[in-house]
């Protein structure tokens, strides 16, 4: 029985030490909020520049989460929370009974064709996130552009 016990941490010490990992995070990021402790990492870009990459908010995003307050969540960085119900989406389908046999639906999100696709959503989130259109739409605040005052051309004159 020993003996077994013994074989079986051996073979999934890998998995063990990810879950404890995992869990220690998760632990830090529910007691520590983001936003008020200073020992968590602050994003270089925004320190450098004043902008925002796609990850900013992603702590304080987590932390909400954790907290089960998910519009505020989504205010941080809403990409993070989609990104969240892609990768629970995908560990369903990996471990569904439906779709285990039919791999090539799995192995799709998985492929150069979808990488390239998130990695230019991820791009063109980078960019609608410094803008202020989407700064008032997460605020819930009407859209601050002024088509007279910005000389956009608009076919209702």
């Amino acid at each position: 029985m020993v003996l077994q016990v013994k074989y079986l941490f051996k073979k999934y010490i890998g998995y063990i030490a990810v879950l404890v990992i995992f869990l220690a995070v998760i632990l830090i990021y529910y007691f520590f909020d983001p936003s008020k402790s200073a020992w968590f990492p602050k994003c270089p870009l925004r320190e450098l520049t004043g902008y925002e990459c796609a990850g900013c908010g992603v702590q304080r995003s987590f932390h909400a989460i954790l907290h089960l307050r998910f519009v505020e969540a989504f205010r941080y960085n809403a990409l993070f929370v989609f990104s969240i119900l892609y990768f629970l989406f995908l560990i369903i389908l990996k471990y569904s009974e439906s779709f285990r046999s039919k791999k090539t639906t799995l192995n799709n999100f998985f492929s150069k064709k979808c990488l390239f696709i998130l990695i230019i959503i991820v791009l063109l989130f980078s960019l609608l996130k410094n803008t202020d259109c989407y700064k008032a739409f997460i605020n819930n605040h009407p859209c601050p552009i002024n088509p007279k005052k910005q000389n956009i051309y608009f076919l209702s004159h």
